[in-house]
């Protein structure tokens, strides 16, 4: 159940299996724009709680996907960088034309 927030400080990731899922995914960084992002569908959080406890869980699925989206923000990565050079660049010019309008 995920209805609480969840709490990650200082999260390290494992991956599980090298097994992927696909979900389609965007971001309030990037309005307007959302994918198909591939990500290994199983994996293992270590980082601290609220209170300075250090916890390990696993997470699948969708939940393993938004973590992952997540994280990747804490390293300077958006999901747009998964894409292909060529589809980065059509977003580019959507994003312009969208400013531009």
């Amino acid at each position: 159940d995920y209805s609480d927030p969840q709490i990650f400080i200082n999260p390290e990731m494992s991956i599980v299996d090298e097994t992927l899922s696909t979900y389609t995914e965007g971001c309030l960084s990037i309005p307007g724009v959302q994918e198909n992002i591939e990500r290994p569908s199983v994996v293992i959080i270590t980082a601290s709680d609220a209170n300075g406890d250090i916890f390990k869980a696993e997470y699948t699925g969708l939940m393993a996907t938004c973590i992952q989206h997540e994280i990747d923000h804490l390293n300077g990565k958006l999901f747009v960088d998964y894409l292909s050079p060529l589809k980065r660049q059509l977003i580019r010019k959507k994003m312009k034309k969208n400013k531009a309008n």
